[in-house]
């Protein structure tokens, strides 16, 4: 009966050999958008999914909150190549994923929520080793391009009779 035991708990061993384990790895991603300042909790957030980019594969999903950050820091002040933008309350989404091997991931971007008539999509591919956090400093930063545009007049309810010589159009353009 022992040696039983023992053959099978050695078959067992060489079985789950090459078994890998999952690590949990942490991934931040923040929204800047173009040119512009971070996309937070103001403007809706952006939904981010992040995916096995082979599979299809859902890893995580959620949605940026936080300020747009330092308009000093971002927009005013001259930064050198690499330096960071972001600070704590910048708009971001953190995420913990479970794998185990070198995963090529797809983050994509999609927003801003508040604005959905001006919503645009950014996608973007990166290698994630498994326990080596993207996390810290700007950790990894999308960029989304594009304007909120709120037509103020005529209002959307109005309709337009004939053709008329002249309307009046005014708008809230904002850079996203």
């Amino acid at each position: 009966m022992k040696i039983k035991m023992l053959l099978l708990c050695c078959l067992g061993v060489l079985l789950s050999w090459g078994i890998a384990m999952a690590v949990p790895t942490e991934i931040t991603i923040m929204v800047k958008t173009k040119d512009a300042k971070f996309l937070g909790s103001s403007m809706g957030g952006a939904l981010i999914t992040i995916r096995d980019a082979h599979t299809g594969e859902l890893l995580a999903k959620g949605v940026t909150s936080g300020s747009t950050g330092n308009t000093e820091v971002i927009m005013q002040s001259p930064h050198p190549r690499g330096a960071v933008l972001s600070d704590e309350k910048s708009g971001k989404f953190k995420a913990t994923i479970d794998i185990d091997e070198p995963t090529l991931v797809e983050v994509t971007a999609y927003g801003p929520l508040a604005q959905i008539q001006a919503a645009n999509r950014a996608s973007v591919t990166q290698w994630v080793v498994p326990g080596k956090n993207i996390t810290g400093g700007d950790a990894w930063i999308m960029e989304l391009p594009g304007f909120v545009v709120d037509i103020l007049d005529p209002p959307t309810h109005v309709k337009l009779k004939g053709a008329p010589q002249e309307v009046l159009i005014r708008a809230n353009i904002t850079m996203m």
